[in-house]
């Protein structure tokens, strides 16, 4: 096997580059190569697509210009977060109740796909569960204990409040309220 042209290149130098599991070495497309399906781009919308093809029966070929996950896909934490740029409260008010419902199903399937995905195909990530929204005052907490609430009535209810002696333990810093 060869490696692609991209992976000669230095990927942005990130804690994420820096600790990810290696990659396998993927062959260079090489003469001419005939697909029933193409799909171009290994990032997250082009694997993702490549993937729910395939489990349909197609016979698909992902072809990628660097290396797998190479652009914005491979650039970021790959943290599966519960949140939102605009609060479910913003999308009520703006769209309706069913809308802002939607949207927090939404949010839940994304992560539940992903964790799926990771166990079907015992995909070798270091998945770890659980993200922390840290309130440095009590007023911060006060704003994270209504997120709590809001969450709640839309059915999402897998949020815990921490005191600072609990989230002292999972992040080593006394410096968080909760």
């Amino acid at each position: 096997m060869t490696s692609s042209p991209g992976d000669a290149a230095q990927h942005v130098r990130s804690y994420y580059a820096a600790s990810a599991n290696p990659s396998p070495s993927r062959p260079a497309l090489e003469g001419t190569q005939e697909a029933e399906i193409c799909v171009v781009g290994a990032g997250y919308s082009g694997l993702s697509t490549a993937l729910h093809l395939a489990e349909k029966g197609y016979s698909v070929t992902v072809i990628e210009a660097a290396r797998v996950g190479w652009g914005a896909s491979g650039r970021n934490g790959g943290q599966i977060v519960n949140g939102l740029n605009a609060s479910l409260t913003t999308i009520e008010r703006r769209y309706g109740a069913p809308t802002a419902q939607f949207v927090a199903g939404l949010v839940q399937e994304g992560g539940k796909i992903i964790r799926e995905r990771v166990a079907r195909y015992s995909i070798d990530c270091d998945l770890k569960e659980g993200n922390i929204f840290a309130g440095l005052t009590s007023a911060h907490m006060r704003e994270l204990e209504a997120r709590q609430t809001l969450w709640r009535g839309y059915g999402i209810d897998n949020q815990t409040l921490l005191d600072a002696d609990e989230i002292r333990a999972h992040v080593g810093s006394g410096i968080y309220a909760g």
